[in-house]
């Protein structure tokens, strides 16, 4: 258990250290050049993320079980990008970026376990996990807005438009800005339809802390009288 901690804690610096690059790299518009920030650093996070994989498989009494229980995690930790510039495949600019969001997802995933392991309190390191995903979505989705938008759209002159538009559209209340790329209306729709999915769950969770509130200070006055 500790060595699990340890590996994903690990897992979730590295996954940091990809969300900054790609922060950078979007904010210095250098997202489609060759020997970006990104490059230079995704493959060698990719690499520890396998490892890490294939660390605790060896860890692991049931192996097999393990493999597949984790398959999906090792897809997200693959290098792709370097896989398409070793093999010279042929990608479109909105594909290879995508593409580069897969192994943050992967130390998402790192993050959702860790919390699980130091939050006592299931219920609590459950929202915690939500609260952190659905702003790292949300987070996400402006950059891929910025950068596909930027520049053709004249409503989206610079990130903070990009942040209103996601603010806007995550609540569902409509945004003034109106994609006009493929990926800017996909991360519209996609956006709206986690805004209607995960504050139902914020509001579960509030209600359900009021209540064991509730029932504990009932609990309480009964002991007292």
């Amino acid at each position: 258990m500790h060595v699990a901690r340890v590996l994903n804690l690990l897992g979730v610096i590295a996954a940091l250290v990809l969300i900054v690059s790609i922060s950078l790299e979007a904010f210095s518009g250098q997202v489609f050049l060759e020997g970006s920030i990104y490059a230079r650093v995704q493959l060698w996070v990719c690499v520890y993320f396998l490892v890490d994989i294939f660390l605790l498989m060896a860890l692991a009494p049931k192996k097999m079980r393990f493999f597949f229980r984790h398959f999906l995690l090792i897809l997200l930790s693959v290098p792709y990008l370097s896989l398409i510039d070793f093999f010279a495949l042929s990608f479109s600019n909105e594909a290879q970026y995508l593409l580069k969001f897969l192994p943050i997802m992967r130390g998402g995933a790192a993050l959702i376990v860790l919390v699980k392991m130091v939050v006592s309190n299931k219920l609590t390191g459950l929202f915690i996990a939500y609260l952190v995903s659905f702003f790292s979505v949300v987070y996400f989705f402006t950059l891929v807005f910025f950068v596909f938008e930027g520049g053709i759209n004249p409503l989206v002159s610079s990130y903070y438009d990009a942040l209103w538009w996601a603010s806007m559209t995550v609540t569902t209340v409509g945004s003034n800005i109106v994609p006009v790329t493929v990926l800017g209306k996909v991360a519209t729709a996609v956006l709206a339809t986690v805004g209607m999915t995960v504050f139902p769950i914020f509001t579960v969770y509030i209600t359900s802390l009021v209540q064991r509130m509730n029932q504990s200070r009932i609990e309480q006055e009964g002991q007292a009288q």
